[in-house]
């Protein structure tokens, strides 16, 4: 997919687990990506407008100025460091929660359900390659997308009323919330 990467646009972003795996219904999974995404902002000046955490997938409106960088570098700087934290955190706790059987049906349990590897020689994988990526052209579209990453948990049937639901950028735009993550706001 081609990818345009003008300073001063913001990007609406989409990344998916692998295999579409609900990783992120496990709350330290979501804390993970949360301190990644707050580490980038700090080492490249991102900033983020917005944001909702799904069990397998992620939304994000992202925006930067730096020429030396690109919308991929980020993505892959922060999916490749969360990837990292989370197989170690439940290689580490010998958790079993988030094992899936491969396909080969045998009894031998994987990470994440594909009995091939990474290509980087890696035995785990948690996120799919590749992302979607739209640069927001106006207003009314960071609107629109704005309020698309606000629905998605209603969307997807994990909630009856958003304010209810914990990893999204609803509770810092409606109610005020920096407490789970600290967004930025567009200033006219």
């Amino acid at each position: 997919m081609l990818r345009f990467n003008s300073p001063g646009d913001i990007h609406f972003v989409t990344f998916k687990t692998y295999d579409n795996h609900p990783y992120f219904r496990d709350e330290k999974c979501c804390l993970i990506l949360l301190e990644e995404l707050d580490f980038y902002r700090n080492k490249l000046g991102l900033k983020i407008y917005g944001y909702v955490i799904l069990p397998d997938h992620v939304h994000c409106l992202i925006y930067f100025d730096d020429l030396k960088i690109t919308i991929s570098k980020i993505i892959q700087g922060i999916k490749g460091s969360s990837a990292r934290r989370i197989i170690d955190l439940y290689s580490r706790s010998g958790s079993q929660e988030h094992l899936l059987l491969a396909r080969n049906d045998s009894a031998e349990q994987m990470l994440c359900a594909t009995p091939q590897a990474h290509r980087k020689n890696l035995k785990y994988r948690i996120w799919q390659p590749r992302f979607y990526d739209f640069n927001i052209y106006s207003q009314k579209k960071f609107d629109e997308k704005l309020q698309y990453i606000h629905n998605n948990p209603i969307k997807h049937g994990l909630t009856n009323d958003i304010s209810t639901y914990k990893y999204c950028s609803w509770r810092n735009y409606e109610l005020g919330d920096q407490s789970i993550f600290k967004i930025d706001y567009i200033e006219y």
